[in-house]
């Protein structure tokens, strides 16, 4: 799957900013600019000035130009994840899930309060209830993930687990059409949070993992109908 001129073009004007280290609110160079610059039409780089701003990297002000957004979305996405080719991007960042997941579901276990508890069974009940309205339940599906690793009152990993989980959100779409997809993640929803529960450790993270390879292979039968 190939992505768009106005794609690439966005990511590169991306990677410009970052490497000119242009500063939130500094203005861009101009249109024209761009153009001469990327050796691109300049409709196209509207286009991927659009796809910046939708991403709150940029902000158009009409009559003025281009600015870095004050509230970058830059910050939210250091690692440039959005930009990513997303046949490569879900399956290592389910690799990069595999290696923390576990032992963090595994160290929960010990650290957990009831309060967490109740948080992640009202994550799971709101996940039932928006599939059988026909909603959109992913949102609910990665809060239970980050609601595992806030279990652990760890403030790195507090930063850390958002900028994943906003990446694979768009993945669970990807996969949430298969069939038995939303029936074996609610089943190991509930197996964990069970374990979390009994402050078992061992099964926490053993059926953490069986979890993420589970997504993993949903992801790839997915990609592989593209």
């Amino acid at each position: 799957m190939q992505a768009k001129l106005p794609d690439l073009i966005a990511e590169q004007i991306r990677d410009y900013i970052i490497g000119e280290t242009i500063k939130a609110g500094e203005k861009l160079p101009t249109e024209k600019a761009l153009s001469d610059k990327f050796s691109v039409s300049r409709s196209t780089i509207r286009e991927a000035m659009k796809i910046l701003e939708a991403g709150n990297i940029v902000e158009i002000r009409h009559g003025l130009g281009s600015f870095v957004a004050l509230n970058t979305g830059l910050s939210k996405d250091p690692l440039g994840l959005s930009f990513a080719d997303p046949t490569k991007l879900l399956p290592e960042l389910m690799e990069v899930r595999l290696i923390m997941e576990p032992n963090i579901a595994r160290i929960a276990a010990s650290r957990r309060t009831e309060e967490d508890i109740e948080l992640m069974s009202q994550l799971i009940a709101d996940m039932e209830q928006a599939n059988t309205s026909g909603e959109d339940y992913h949102t609910k599906d990665y809060q239970f993930h980050i609601a595992i690793g806030q279990c652990l009152r760890n403030d790195v990993l507090k930063r850390v687990y958002p900028v994943i989980f906003e990446a694979i959100e768009h993945g669970y779409k990807h996969t949430s059409h298969l069939e038995g997809s939303f029936s074996r993640a609610i089943y190991f929803h509930k197996q964990i949070l069970n374990a979390i529960k009994d402050k078992n450790g061992d099964l926490a993270s053993e059926f953490t993992a069986r979890h993420i390879k589970s997504t993993l292979l949903d992801i790839e039968e997915k990609l592989k109908g593209e």
